[in-house]
């Protein structure tokens, strides 16, 4: 547990923001849960009036009976603090009348009441007890938010110092546009960096397991707006089901894509202070889940964090998997009795995944891939690796992957990005049904995932047992899946997995394909190459990656991601440069055309690089 406090207290401090708090006082009002389904203020004639104020409450973020915290937020007049701030929604061409009070004890710095597109530099300064009133047009439709601090900082340099509480949604809407959709708000409080196990991440005012569990009909086609108001990156990953990405915005302008434009996705990265809007239909019923992807963003703090839960113990599903903060719950209810289907009942294919322990080392857990199909080479010779071996499948073919835990911890394996019964997808105690929901994966025992992959892509298959120790020890590897009839050609189908893990004696390290120090990778000059990139760390939400051939950016075709091909629209040549978040996987087209050295540079941060060497020859 020491050890896994120190990793914890590394992460948070790299990537979590502190947040200011006055002192926990039982005699503030309650903070509600807001969420974002009535907006605030009175619309009569084409104006909105609204009154707004700051205010000091006691939040709950789980329930009433649990732990609170004193925080600043902010409220409609007459009525409770809300988390998040009350909703500003209204027709483009809206004129907004607002009336802002600051009953906090510091000055207060407003941002984003105003004129959309705006500067996001534009602020208004209240002094305590100050009352200042506004009038603005509403400006072009699309999502955004607005925001308060107690500091001097902008919302990124808050990565350091701030209050994530005090923020709301602003949405324009088309004129005449049935509003018909859900509005998520991001939020981190964070008392200050000496205590980061004080994080609490939230959706809508809310930590999981008490954020709201939202259930659609079978066939059902829902439409969300995604806001990030908080200090930092997150990943948002929607289990079971592709999305389409309808636009986005840096929380100032917001562009809507054309639908020729609109790349789907099951994991979308977003930066602090952006929005998103996305689509998708609920196909296949089950329990579903939609999470940030940052581990440190879904695990319980050591304020509320639960009681141990015996991994045979699925029952109280939503504590006993240790989940917690940005994770909302999704019921998509059968139309009959649920039962697998006759496809899921046979197999023409059957493998297997091995977890096994590696006593005494590093990595913690050994992997093994057994596939009849792709029988090993006599002197194959085992090692272990911070890095599982790759799974290939092809679509459409029915699969049975047998994974069996040979190792002392229970575990539990999701096929990330796999469009397949939720029985399977691999949430232990939660997907599947009422009636037979998915184990956890004890020790000595084993589980049988099956499914008919309904794209070809690239994919990731990981340990969704939300502790540090697996995700750093390797228990993860790519998914691949081919067309029918293609062959695997590792020769031309490179694969760079890049994730976080303790390698030898060193501590917290970024690696390539489980090295933090990869091997150069020879390849042919003239010859086309898809390059998979995969990020499976723990929290490195804003990775890029870079291809320098000779210090010289160079070109490639960016052409799927996360399994789906990108519209036409956006197939294009560019400079090979681009970010790759947590849960993401792209795929690109490089056609080397000098001999010499290149360097494909994976970054985390500044002063966390590492180099994967790339020796361009001719071909032979």
């Amino acid at each position: 547990m020491q050890r896994l406090s120190r990793i914890g207290m590394i992460l948070l401090v790299l990537f979590l923001a502190a947040s200011a708090s006055p002192a926990e006082n039982s005699s503030l009002p309650l903070v509600m849960a807001n969420d974002n389904r009535t907006h605030a203020g009175e619309l009569k004639n084409g104006v909105l009036n609204l009154r707004l104020e700051l205010r000091q409450g006691r939040w709950y973020p789980e329930d009433e009976g649990g732990g609170y915290r004193d925080v600043y937020a902010y409220a409609e007049e007459g009525h409770a603090p809300q988390s998040s701030g009350p909703l500003i929604r209204v027709p483009r061409g809206t004129q907004i009348h607002a009336t802002i009070h600051n009953m906090l004890p510091l000055p207060a710095k407003i941002y984003g009441l105003h004129r959309h597109p705006g500067d996001a530099k534009r602020a208004l300064r209240l002094g305590p007890g100050e009352t200042r009133e506004l009038q603005f047009l509403a400006g072009e439709p699309g999502t955004y938010l607005y925001w308060a601090t107690t500091s001097d900082k902008t919302l990124v340099e808050l990565r350091e110092d701030g209050e994530t509480m005090l923020s709301g949604a602003f949405v324009v809407d088309a004129p005449g546009t049935k509003p018909d959709d859900r509005i998520f708000v991001l939020g981190i409080w964070l008392k200050d960096l000496a205590h980061p196990s004080t994080e609490i991440s939230s959706i809508n005012g809310k930590s999981w397991p008490y954020t709201e569990h939202l259930t659609y009909k079978l066939g059902e086609t829902t439409h969300w707006r995604v806001i990030n108001p908080t200090q930092s990156d997150h990943a948002m990953h929607l289990h079971g089901f592709f999305f389409t990405v309808d636009g986005e915005g840096d929380g100032e302008r917001y562009e809507t894509y054309r639908e020729e434009q609109r790349p789907q996705a099951v994991t979308e990265h977003v930066e602090s202070g952006h929005v998103f809007e996305m689509t998708w239909t609920a196909g296949r019923a089950g329990n579903w889940l939609f999470h940030c992807h940052m581990l440190t963003h879904m695990l319980p703090t050591n304020a509320f964090a639960p009681k141990e839960v015996s991994a045979t113990d699925s029952s109280a599903h939503d504590r006993s998997m240790g989940m917690a903060g940005l994770v909302i719950g999704i019921t998509v209810p059968p139309v009959a009795t649920p039962a697998l289907s006759a496809a899921a009942t046979r197999a023409a294919r059957k493998l297997q995944l091995v977890i096994s322990d590696n006593p005494g080392k590093i990595p913690l857990y050994d992997l093994e891939v057994n596939d009849p199909m792709t029988p090993a080479a006599p002197d194959k010779k085992k090692s272990a690796s911070l890095l599982g071996p790759p799974i290939v499948l092809t679509r459409g073919e029915v699969t049975e992957i047998e994974v069996q835990n040979h190792s002392s911890d229970p575990t539990v394996i999701h096929w990330h990005g796999l469009e397949l019964e939720n029985y399977y997808d691999g949430v232990a105690g939660w997907t599947g049904s009422g009636q037979q929901t998915t184990p956890a994966i004890a020790p000595g025992t084993s589980f049988i995932a099956r499914m008919t992959p309904t794209r070809a892509g690239t994919f990731i298959y990981h340990t969704h047992w939300h502790n540090f120790e697996q995700l750093l020890n390797g228990l993860y590897g790519p998914l691949i899946v081919l067309e029918p009839g293609q062959t695997y050609d590792p020769e031309h189908d490179r694969t760079f997995v890049f994730s976080t893990g303790r390698y030898g004696p060193f501590p917290l390290l970024l690696l390539v394909n489980g090295d933090p120090q990869p091997d150069p990778v020879e390849l042919h000059i003239g010859t086309s190459y898809r390059l998979r990139f995969i990020n499976i760390t723990v929290a490195q939400a804003e990775l890029r990656v870079r291809l320098n051939n000779k210090g010289v950016p160079a070109q490639w075709k960016v052409i799927a991601k996360d399994g789906a091909d990108l519209p036409s629209a956006q197939l294009r040549i560019s400079t090979a440069d681009m970010g790759v978040s947590v849960g993401e996987t792209y795929d690109v087209e490089y056609r080397p055309e000098t001999a010499g050295l290149a360097d494909l540079e994976i970054r985390a941060s500044p002063d966390w690089p590492v180099i994967q060497p790339l020796k361009l020859v001719d071909a032979k």
